[in-house]
């Protein structure tokens, strides 16, 4: 068989059954291998190749299964760029495929033939351009177990048109898939925590008076989210999140004590964090849109940091103690010693977490026309039930998501985190949906400046019959870079858009699209569209015109947040 039959049989033993993608002259001969188990990997042509990207790593990110991302070469593939950089620095391990010139057109500048290799090689995990037929198909299946293992993160793969077309010696049948599922196959591969270590973190964790637990979005990788919960039940210690980990302790669970952060955070959150002396943090990387001043955010505290990348572990600064571990087995380890010590935290502050939430959430019932932001966001609370999906790009409405939105389960909520891309939400919401068979419904929270990046996966949607959700948090301005000016310049230059809420139609946008649609200018009216929207059998698109002056809380440390809408 050639070389894209092969490929395709590789990925069919290691349980791919989704492809996003465009087909291309450049990538038409590994398309024809596709074509060929239509019933078995099933494909949608995207709108755009930043789009196939989005919505393999949505698929990824509600099913836990890689899907394909495929496309021409050229601008086709510089196109997977900015979801590649997307997908890796959430850990998300997409599947890249792009097409190529021929081997003896590379480097001679023929027409569409660019180095994506060398393009794709700083924002992705690994990337590979397959000329050599004797290794290209273990080369691909080297760059399939990459993705999955350790810490995931997206591959690309440049395989020239001839290449696909090359003659390999492959028999599927005596195949052994890497087995990189996950879980439980990928801890065979990732690195565990010694017992030594598992006590050390144990007694240091259990050292402190208020001592706290930190999930990262690598517990939500791992697959790890339950026994993080069961963990801190038996220990009696409370659970903060990060942004990537949102979800996967429920809202309303008695442990959970909020979220830290100087955007995404909570008052709740800030203040456990604030208060605590031990701090164990399992799968989060200590990013500077969760930490902000690190000398605030390290204080007198003493840190535990279980990571399976070792790079980093120490990368923002050196923990006290430092695991290299898989989370999932950390955390196994770790629940097994508990139960076997029978300690628990004596932390007062314990039973006061949920009066505590209650206290210092903030205000989402605003009744002001025109309609304040956070009243979105209440809205939807009460309108979505536990099972709904979110994806949420970037930018002022990104923030408010991350500060209002309820979320009561893990693999529901799907931030672009690290990258905040605009244009991320739509696509996204259609991978998601894709692996979720349709079952639940996704929205889509962006503003009304995001909803124009990438609006044409409408038609994907309608084409598609999925019927995702787009909310528009419609406030007529480039909010987040509006405050920013106004607060840390004195000025506001180029981000208003005033057309947004007048001249410009998304309503009709939507409809031109075979989506229904409709605008909302009443708060009262608000729930009446998002049952419509749940209701209805097409994409629906909901554009509530807001205060275009409402800003987001923030501030430079967790210490010092900026609050506009206390409760």
């Amino acid at each position: 068989m050639n070389l894209s039959e092969a490929i395709v049989q590789v990925c069919l033993k290691e349980g791919v059954t989704d492809a996003f993608g465009i087909p291309g002259a450049g990538c038409n001969a590994f398309y024809d291998a596709l074509k060929d188990v239509k019933d078995q990997i099933h494909h949608i042509t995207m709108r755009h190749e930043e789009c196939c990207v989005h919505a393999a790593d949505g698929f990824y990110r509600a099913s836990g299964r890689p899907a394909l991302a495929i496309c021409t070469s050229g601008p086709g593939a510089t196109n997977f760029v900015t979801g590649l950089y997307t997908a890796n620095i959430d850990s998300i391990p997409v599947i890249a495929i792009t097409g190529q010139a021929v081997r003896a057109q590379l480097g001679k500048d023929a027409f569409q033939c660019v180095d994506m290799a060398a393009i794709a090689k700083p924002v992705v995990k690994h990337a590979v351009c397959l000329t050599n037929p004797k290794t290209a198909l273990d080369e691909f299946i080297e760059a399939f177990r990459l993705a999955l293992t350790g810490k995931p993160g997206a591959v690309l793969i440049d395989l020239p048109l001839d290449m696909q077309k090359v003659e390999v010696d492959f028999d599927p049948e005596a195949y052994v898939p890497v087995g990189v599922g996950n879980p439980p196959a990928a801890l065979c591969a990732n690195p565990t925590a010694s017992p030594a270590a598992i006590h050390a973190a144990l007694d240091l964790l259990l050292s402190g008076e208020n001592p706290l637990i930190l999930m990262g979005g690598g517990v939500v990788l791992a697959h790890a989210e339950k026994e993080l919960i069961a963990l801190a039940e038996t220990l009696n210690i409370p659970v903060c999140t990060t942004y990537m980990a949102k979800g996967a302790i429920p809202f309303d669970h008695p442990l959970h004590a909020g979220m830290p952060g100087i955007q995404c955070g909570s008052p709740a959150g800030n203040k456990a964090f604030l208060e605590s002396d031990v701090v164990l943090a399992v799968g989060n990387r200590f990013t500077d849109r969760h930490t902000g001043a690190i000398d605030v955010y390290r204080g007198g505290r003493r840190f535990i940091h279980i990571n399976v990348e070792r790079s980093e572990i120490g990368k923002i600064f050196a923990p006290d103690l430092g695991i290299v571990a898989d989370a999932k087995d950390a955390l196994v380890q770790l629940l097994a010693a508990a139960k076997a010590s029978g300690k628990r935290s004596a932390s007062a502050r314990v039973a006061q977490i949920p009066s505590g939430r209650a206290a210092l959430a903030r205000k989402v019932d605003h009744d002001a026309v025109p309609i304040n932001p956070h009243r979105v966001f209440g809205e939807m609370n009460r309108a979505f039930g536990p099972g709904t999906m979110f994806t949420t790009g970037c930018g002022i409405t990104q923030i408010w998501s991350g500060q209002l939105q309820e979320i009561a389960q893990a693999r529901k909520y799907f931030p672009s985190g690290g990258a905040g891309c605009l244009g991320w939400d739509i696509p996204g919401a259609i991978g998601a949906m894709v692996a979720d068979q349709k079952r639940d419904k996704c929205v889509c929270v962006m503003g009304d400046f995001g909803f124009t990046f990438h609006a044409q996966e409408l038609a994907t949607a309608a084409t598609n019959k999925i019927p995702l959700i787009v909310v528009i948090v419609n406030n007529a301005y480039l909010g987040l870079i509006r405050q920013n000016q106004k607060f840390a310049y004195n000025y506001e230059y180029g981000v208003a858009m005033p057309e947004n809420q007048g001249d410009v139609d998304y309503v009709q946008v939507a409809k031109g699209f075979a989506c229904e649609a409709e605008r909302v200018f009443k708060p009262e009216d608000i729930a009446g569209a998002f049952d419509r929207a749940m209701k209805a059998e097409k994409p629906y698109v909901i554009d509530i015109v807001c205060d275009p002056q409402a800003h987001c809380s923030m501030g430079n440390d967790i210490a010092h947040v900026k609050e506009w809408n206390a409760g």
